[in-house]
């Protein structure tokens, strides 16, 4: 199973593509919108308390108007954001979001990958991770990096799973930066793509 291809990638500025998990579950992938807004709210709010903390780094229990236009607003000469949902029209739910966001000279992005709790473990993190790192090749970007509370568990196995460079940060020793070397000519995150496959 493989990662979308380029033309895949460009072809789905709206309405997304529909993925299979290695589970069998089928989800659908596309760029969050500014419409979003509500749906980003009930996501946040849905996860767990810890799950939320980890993401922000600190303690939210339901997401400011300002914070949601903020994610749900993006600027596409220096962002990305994908949502997965499940779901068609009033029921549509939001269950996983990677995002990133380049530094003004593109040459480095910080990026940010969060599933709902009830849908981790079955490789949606994975596909999401990949889809930002093929937006981010495409763009010319050497390398992303995401900075990290040091006990957040779920997200050392996730960067060990992918293979990603870590290290303590010297001037928080509570942080861990992880970062992906694009300009690698085989990522060692290579082989997230087993998470999925494009639906025809």
């Amino acid at each position: 199973m493989a990662m979308n291809t380029g033309s895949q990638l460009h072809g789905d500025a709206v309405s997304g593509v529909d993925e299979i998990l290695g589970d069998g579950t089928h989800v659908r992938v596309r760029p969050i919108h500014p419409d979003d807004l509500e749906l980003e709210r009930r996501f946040i709010e849905a996860l767990s308390p810890a799950s939320r903390y980890f993401r922000f780094m600190e303690t939210l229990r339901s997401p400011s108007d300002a914070l949601l236009k903020q994610m749900t607003v993006i600027d596409p000469a220096t962002d990305a954001a994908y949502v997965a949902v499940v779901g068609e029209g009033d029921q549509q739910r939001e269950v996983g979001v990677a995002r990133f966001s380049a530094r003004a000279d593109g040459q480095d992005c910080e990026f940010a990958v969060t599933v709902s709790d009830e849908w981790q473990q079955k490789g949606l993190g994975s596909l999401l991770m990949a889809r930002l790192i093929e937006v981010a090749r495409a763009r010319g970007i050497g390398a992303m990096h995401s900075s990290d509370a040091a006990d957040n568990s779920r997200m050392r196995q996730f960067a060990d799973h992918l293979h990603f460079q870590h290290k303590t940060d010297p001037d928080d020793p509570t942080m861990v930066r992880y970062t992906v070397d694009l300009k690698a000519n085989s990522l060692p995150a290579a082989g997230m793509a087993v998470a999925a496959k494009v639906l025809p």
